[in-house]
């Protein structure tokens, strides 16, 4: 991932975390509204951190890889 793509998909990570603690349901649309990036890239992030095994994309959600980076970057 490229420096940009890096940051988007770190801030997502920490969004679906986020969105977890607050007990609200993760989807595209909701990361869409919370990131304020069109949806389009957010299904790309969302393949990219996939393919890495950061999230579920089909479920929308962290995978335990995931979690503990969203986790780690939470408490800094």
């Amino acid at each position: 991932m490229e420096k940009n793509d890096e940051n988007e998909g770190l801030r997502l990570l920490e969004t679906l975390y986020e969105l977890g603690r607050a007990d609200i349901p993760a989807s595209v649309q909701a990361l869409v509204t919370w990131l304020d990036v069109p949806a389009p890239r957010v299904q790309e992030l969302l393949i990219r951190l996939d393919a890495q095994g950061l999230v579920d994309q089909a479920r929308c959600r962290l995978s335990m890889k995931g979690l503990v980076l969203a986790v780690s970057m939470h408490g800094a």
